[in-house]
Formats: structure tokens, sequence, C-alpha cells
């Protein structure tokens, strides 16, 4: 749970900092469109008195209606950062109305920021508004460059963390089989674990000791789904220990038996994350059966637990009423 909330704090930090980025950078533009349009329009409204009354200009006044071309490039400079503004403070907008960021909005911002900014320092260089005025719009490039940088940074782990793998399995060195898994696989997991397998039986549970040895805090609760057919004696007792020394740790277990209908229906165990979802083997034989763990789609993996998990009996209440 403290995993997942500190994720969206710093998922709300970099968005509000996106947010602000983009609201700087567009009110900077806007004023500095102001700025050099009214000199534009001065220039242009003196230049036409001059015409007018055939006025002979001082050498000052030349030389100051002389930089009057710089000045309207200068305005269409503005024009070509507008649009790298307002993708700035878009980006900001998506990442906290949607509460979830992406690496190509992530690259979006980085790009625009960078992008705003050297143009930014193009018209500073010729166009000095004092070091409040001046500094100020490059605050909110940095903030933009910083964001975006963070969420890149965060997306390629994410990346590095749940792309999809397929791990092979070798039935020959079921050992070896178990240090790849704990070390490959459930170290990575991450968040609240959801497992599905309809054969979770005793040595299910001592094989996920095994498995999430040394990883157990990267979890505040884990719950599993299963059939009845392997719920005897020596499961109770493994699953109370389990669970206690789980509760020890700070992680929450709890496990519900499906229905036999439910358990006849499902054909695929499952294991699902914060982040992905994956299709294991038993986790009774998960070290010795040849097949691979390979991603699945986590939203339709975890809407079909859910529903499942809704309408089975919690272990504690089924084992009361096996018992009588």
């Amino acid at each position: 749970m403290q995993d997942n909330s500190s994720k969206v704090s710093k998922h709300i930090v970099l968005a509000y900092a996106a947010l602000l980025a983009g609201f700087i950078a567009m009110l900077s533009d806007f004023y500095y469109m102001q700025i050099l349009s009214y000199s534009v329009g001065l220039v242009k409204g003196i230049t036409s008195i001059i015409t007018e009354y055939n006025i002979t200009p001082s050498s000052a006044l030349l030389v100051s209606l002389s930089g009057s071309s710089a000045i309207a490039i200068a305005v269409h400079i503005t024009y070509v950062m507008l649009p790298f503004a307002l993708i700035m403070f878009a980006i900001g907008s998506i990442w906290l109305l949607g509460r979830q960021s992406y690496r190509a909005l992530g690259i979006g911002l980085l790009f625009s920021s960078v992008i705003f900014g050297m143009l930014l320092a193009v018209l500073n260089a010729d166009f000095y508004l004092g070091p409040i005025r001046g500094l100020g719009p490059f605050l909110g490039v940095a903030l933009g460059i910083i964001a975006g940088s963070l969420e890149l940074s965060d997306s390629s782990r994410r990346h590095s963390v749940h792309s999809a793998r397929p791990i092979n399995i070798n039935p020959d060195t079921p050992y070896s089989n178990m240090l790849v898994l704990s070390r490959k696989f459930f170290a990575k997991l991450s968040g609240d674990m959801s497992i599905l397998d309809m054969h979770f039986d005793n040595k299910a549970v001592e094989n996920l000791l095994l498995l999430l040895s040394g990883h157990e805090q990267g979890h505040s609760s884990i719950r599993v789904l299963t059939g009845a057919n392997r719920l005897g004696s020596h499961f109770e007792r493994s699953y109370f220990d389990f669970k206690e020394e789980l509760s020890n740790k700070g992680v929450g277990l709890e496990l519900r038996v499906m229905s036999d209908n439910d358990a006849q229906q499902q054909h695929e165990r499952l294991i699902i994350d914060a982040q992905s979802a994956y299709k294991i083997p038993p986790i009774n034989i998960i070290n010795k059966k040849s097949e691979h763990i390979v991603s699945v789609n986590r939203s339709e993996a975890l809407s079909r637990f859910e529903e499942i998990w809704k309408r089975s009996t919690k272990y504690e209440n089924y084992n009361k009423d096996s018992q009588k």
C-alpha cells in the first residue's frame, strides 16, 4: 500500500510540475508577444507619421526604426513558441486528470521544454526583460525538463521490470529453477499480488514461501484463489503458519475457495501485481513443469479474478463448514 501511494504521490508531483511549467511557458510567451507586438505597432505608427507628414527623422530615430524588422521576426518566434507551451500545459493536464503517465508524454514534455527553452534563449539574448521577468520563464523550462526526465526514468525502469518476458523452466533443474524464478520473476513483482491457481495445495504454500523469501516487503497484501479439491489438514497448518509469518512482515494474506463450477472452468493460472499479469505453471510444480511464464492482458486478467473472488468463500469460513 505504501509503495502504491508513494507512486501516486510522485505522479501527482510530476503532473503539477508539468502543469506549472506549461502555465509559466504560456504566460511568458504571451507577455513577450504583447511587449514585442506593442513595439512593432509603435514603430509602424512612427513610420506612418513620418511618411504622412514628410518628416525628416533624426539619426537616432533612424537607428531605432532600422531594428523594426528584427522585432517583427521576434514576434513570429513567439508564435512558434506558443504550440510548445500549450503542449507542456496539455501534458500536465493529462497527467493530473488521467492519473497515469506515458513514456510518449514524457518524451513530448521533455522535447517541448527544450525547444521552448532554446527559442526563449534567442529572444532573451536580444530582448532582455530584467532578472525576474527575463529569468522567470526559464523556471518553467527547468520544471518541464525535470518532470519529463523523471517520467522517462520511471518509464524505463518500469519497462525493464515489467516487460513481457517468457521465462523458460527446465524440468531437469528444479532447484535452479526456484532460484531463477525467485530472483528474475518474483523479486520484480510489486504492490498487491493476486494469484489464481486451482490446485494451490500444501506444496504450493511451501514453494510460494521460498519464491517470496526476501521479497515480501514489496507487497502489502496477497490474495489467492483456489479450488477445494486439495485443501486437507496438512494444508490448513501450512496455510495458517504462512499467513502468520507474512503478517509479522506486514503482509496480509487471504485465500478464498472457488465453487466447483468456477474451478472447472479455469484453465489458466495467473499472477497479477500492480503493473502486469502473467500466465504461470501450477505453483506446486512451478519449478518442475516445462512451461513458460508469459505476460497477459492485466485488465482482463484482473477483471476475471475480481469476478470470481466476489463469489468465492473465504478459507476460514470454508474450513469451519467442512469440519462440521
